[in-house]
């Protein structure tokens, strides 16, 4: 039997029920320039760690727009283009039910590194040999969730995958 568009949309399965809580957009960008990349040095529940930079979208706010904004809060450099996208991380915790960071390999930037953290909780951003840059993210106290997709990123250059954890622990 076929069946028009609209016949199959009345009959398909129902929409699934939207998550209550606060639903969380990310965007972080891998700053790349020759073999050396940027990190950020981050407190975070009295703990100093590593990462690369990034930050929650805000309302209105277009995914590249945000990158742009927490690449120049957060490093004081300059993105002069955005992208390509990376990876996508999904997780999910009591605290934050969905959350959804959209990491994007951004080798076009210029300026000086000089942190203007409003938040206050970026201390220090540095341009590290990829080499030195991987000992420092194996060695952060960032969640398994931020550190294990970029690691492997790093080591493969494979665009496109999607991870997904539920309270830090991988989802097959």
């Amino acid at each position: 039997m076929n069946m028009t568009a609209s016949e199959t949309a009345t009959t398909a399965a129902p929409a699934p029920t939207p998550v209550s809580g606060p639903g969380v957009q990310v965007v972080a960008a891998l700053l790349r320039r020759g073999d050396h990349i940027v990190l950020v040095q981050e407190q975070r529940d009295g703990k100093e760690m590593w990462s690369i930079s990034g930050g929650g979208v805000e309302r209105g706010e277009l995914l590249a727009e945000a990158l742009v904004r927490e690449v120049r809060e957060e490093t004081g450099l300059n993105l002069t283009a955005v992208g390509p996208l990376a990876y996508l991380v999904n997780t999910t915790t009591a605290r934050y039910p969905s959350t959804v960071v959209a990491t994007f390999d951004c080798a076009e930037w210029d300026g000086e590194i000089a942190v203007h953290d409003p938040d206050g909780k970026v201390t220090g951003a540095v341009l590290l040999s990829l080499d030195k840059a991987k000992s420092v993210l194996e060695s952060s106290t960032a969640t398994r969730p931020e550190i294990e997709p970029l690691l492997d990123y790093l080591d493969n250059l494979s665009s496109g995958h999607v991870w997904s954890y539920r309270d830090d622990q991988p989802i097959e």
